[in-house]
């Protein structure tokens, strides 16, 4: 390999290295001004308030629902356990869901496919029996809970005689199972995307766009 070339592979690598970290920076900076900026719902009115709750894992948000405020038919779609009184609902890649219980377990196959590539999704499904004291409450109208609800029910795939299609893996627990979803996970949409958008259709103060939980948590006043 002679001098020249040599340098312009030298080139072209300090050219790559620089476009991947400019659009990095873009990606970040976009992050944190979008998840700063609030949406502007309109006012709602009720004296009828129904609480929801926010949690996130340090990285991963997810929606939970008191099972008493369910639809009779959206409960029976979602076998509930025994003893269930909560439901909590996340959205994600679904390669990252069945192969990665835990951090330990992530591959960089896996995070590459689901940072830069749009892939499978799917829906995880944890009953819960007891409040914890991390979860961000929400009080939502009547109105409110029905359109989140109806957004939540329409990420799950359905079969053709309308139940949702578990997918035959074993949970991370005894108490959460998987469901084929709706759309493609990438890093425009992820699963704390997914959060921002169903509060949003709630008419919920919430960050314009936010692919990470401090966005969204951000806005969220108990």
């Amino acid at each position: 390999m002679g001098k020249n070339t040599a340098r312009l592979i030298i080139k072209f690598l300090k050219i790559i290295f620089l476009l991947v970290f400019a659009l990095t920076s873009i990606y970040f900076l976009a992050a944190l001004l979008l998840s700063l900026i609030k949406t502007h719902p309109p006012i709602q009115d009720c004296s009828d308030k129904n609480e929801i709750f926010i949690t996130s894992n340090g990285i991963h948000l997810d929606i939970i629902v008191p099972t008493e405020i369910l639809t009779p038919d959206f409960k029976n779609k979602l076998n509930l356990l025994p003893g269930t009184k909560y439901v909590a609902f996340g959205w994600g890649d679904r390669r990252f869901y069945l192969d990665t219980p835990e951090w330990k377990d992530l591959t960089f196959s896996t995070a590459f496919n689901a940072l830069f590539l749009k892939s499978k999704t799917a829906m995880h499904v944890t009953y819960l029996r007891q409040q914890y004291s991390g979860w961000k409450k929400l009080n939502l109208c009547r109105e409110q809970l029905e359109e989140l609800l109806i957004f939540i029910e329409n990420s799950f795939q359905k079969s053709k005689d309308g139940k949702f299609i578990k997918i035959p893996v074993k949970g991370n627990y005894d108490f959460d199972f998987f469901y084929e979803a709706k759309g493609s996970f990438s890093i425009f949409s992820t699963c704390n995307v997914w959060v921002n958008r169903a509060l949003k259709e709630a008419h919920v103060e919430t960050s314009v766009w936010s692919p990470f939980d401090f966005g969204v948590l951000y806005h969220v006043h108990e």
